[in-house]
C-alpha cells in the first residue's frame, strides 16, 4: 500500500497546489491579488500546508526597503502522484511528485491483452514504485490511462485481446485494492489530451485529439473541458475507421516502413522507405473520412495527432489527409478556402500514457468542482 495524503483540502488549497504544480513558485502577494481573497484567507489556506511539510515560504528581497516578499514553493518529493497505463501491448507505471520530478518509471511490453498478464506486470511495478517513494512522502492519488471501450464509466472497460475477461474485471476497484489510493480511471486518449493541454498553455478551447497506437482512439475538449459522453466513450474516432491492412495505427505505420522501432528508420532501404510512403496514401484515405466527420460534427479549432512518429513521417501523413469531404466541397463550391475555417492538423509525438495518467491523478485530486 502507498502512504496516502490525508489532510482534507479546501478548494482554495487545491487551487494553490495546482498553481504551484503548473506554474512553479508563487508570490503570496500575487495570489492575493489574482484570487481577490483577503490576506487572512490566503494565510489560513497556506498554514496547514506549510505546517504539514508540503510547501515552504521563502523571503525574497526585491528592493532595499520594506519587508521582503514571501514566495511559496512545493517541497520536492513530499506530495506524489501515481500514474498507471494499461494498453494491449504495453503497461507502465510512473511515480512523480507534484512538481514533475520522476522517482520511478517502468514499462513492460508484449502480448498483454488479457488482464491476468497485465495485472501480474503491474503488481510487480507497483511494488517497485512503492519502494522508490521518497522517505516521508505521501501520495495524493493515482490515475489510470486505459485503452479500451468503457462499459461502466470510470470503472470497467472492454479491451482487445481479452474483451470478455476485461469486461468482467472492475479495473478501478482492483487497482485501488493494490495501491490503497483513490484512483481515477480515464480513457488513454482522453488522458493524453489532458497531458497536451498541460503543455500547451494557449490551447484552443475547442480541440480534438486523435491517438494512434496499437489501436485508434480520440478525445475532445469543449470549452476547455474534456467531453466524456453518456458512458465515457465520446470521441472514439477509431470506430469510424474500417479494420484492415491499411488501418492507420502506429503499429501498422512502423510495419509499413519495415521497422520495429523508429530508431531503425535511417537504416531502411530506399525501396522500403518508398513502400512506406506509398502505404501512407492508403492509410490517409482511411483516416480522412473520420477527420472530416470530426470537423463537421464538432468544429474544433485544432486536431492533434497524438502518435510517436518521426517528424518526416508525421508530416507526410498529414499532407495526405483531406479534411473536406466531396459532399461538403460541392455544397461550398466557390467559397474562399479561408472562410472554411478548417482546423489545424498538428502532430504531437510525445504520446506518454503513464505521464498522462499522472495528470489524470492531479486533476482528480486538485481540479475544481465537476471532475471527472
Amino acid at each position: 500500500m502507498f502512504p496516502r495524503f490525508d489532510l482534507p483540502l479546501t478548494s482554495i488549497q487545491k487551487d494553490l497546489l495546482r498553481r504551484l504544480a503548473l506554474d512553479g513558485p508563487q508570490k503570496r502577494a500575487g495570489l492575493i491579488a489574482e484570487s481577490g481573497l483577503s490576506p487572512q484567507t490566503i494565510m489560513r489556506a497556506i498554514a496547514p500546508l506549510r505546517d504539514g511539510g508540503v510547501l515552504r515560504e521563502i523571503p525574497i528581497r526585491i528592493g532595499e526597503r520594506g519587508q521582503p516578499a514571501r514566495e511559496l514553493r512545493l517541497i520536492p518529493g513530499q506530495l506524489c502522484l501515481l500514474g498507471i497505463s494499461v494498453a494491449e501491448f504495453e503497461v507502465s507505471v510512473c511515480l512523480r511528485d507534484l512538481a514533475g520530478t520522476i522517482f520511478y518509471r517502468e514499462k513492460a511490453q508484449g502480448d498483454l491483452g488479457h488482464p491476468d498478464e497485465a495485472l501480474a506486470c503491474l503488481e510487480r511495478m507497483l511494488d517497485a514504485a512503492r519502494d522508490a517513494l521518497p522517505e516521508a512522502a505521501d501520495c495524493l492519488g493515482g490515475g489510470i490511462a486505459a485503452q479500451g471501450f468503457m462499459i461502466e464509466p470510470g470503472r470497467r472497460l472492454a479491451a482487445r485481446g481479452g474483451i470478455a475477461a476485461w469486461s468482467r474485471l472492475d479495473l478501478h476497484a482492483r487497482l485501488e485494492e493494490l495501491t490503497g489510493l483513490p484512483l481515477a480511471l480515464e480513457n488513454d486518449s482522453r488522458a493524453l489530451a489532458l497531458c497536451v493541454a498541460d503543455r500547451v498553455r494557449d490551447l484552443p478551447q475547442n480541440a480534438f485529439f486523435v491517438h494512434l497506437s496499437s489501436g485508434i482512439g480520440g478525445g475532445q475538449m469543449l470549452s476547455g473541458r474534456p467531453v466524456r459522453g453518456a458512458w465515457g466513450n465520446a470521441g472514439s474516432v477509431g470506430g469510424l475507421i474500417p479494420r484492415g491492412p491499411d488501418r492507420p495505427t502506429e503499429t501498422r505505420i512502423r510495419a509499413a516502413f519495415g521497422v520495429s522501432d523508429w530508431r531503425e528508420l535511417p537504416q531502411v532501404s530506399q525501396a522500403q522507405y518508398q513502400a512506406g510512403m506509398d502505404w501512407l496514401d492508403r492509410a490517409a484515405a482511411q483516416l480522412s473520412p473520420a477527420l472530416q466527420a470530426i470537423w463537421a460534427l464538432m468544429d474544433p479549432a485544432v486536431i492533434y495527432l497524438l502518435c510517436p512518429l518521426p517528424a518526416p513521417i508525421a508530416e507526410a501523413l498529414i499532407a495526405r489527409v483531406s479534411l473536406v469531404s466531396e459532399a461538403r466541397m460541392s455544397t461550398l463550391a466557390g467559397l474562399d478556402p479561408a472562410q472554411l475555417h478548417l482546423p489545424d492538423l498538428v502532430p504531437w509525438p510525445a504520446a506518454e500514457p503513464d505521464i498522462a495518467a499522472c495528470i489524470v491523478a492531479r486533476e482528480a485530486a486538485l481540479a475544481a468542482e465537476g471532475w471527472p
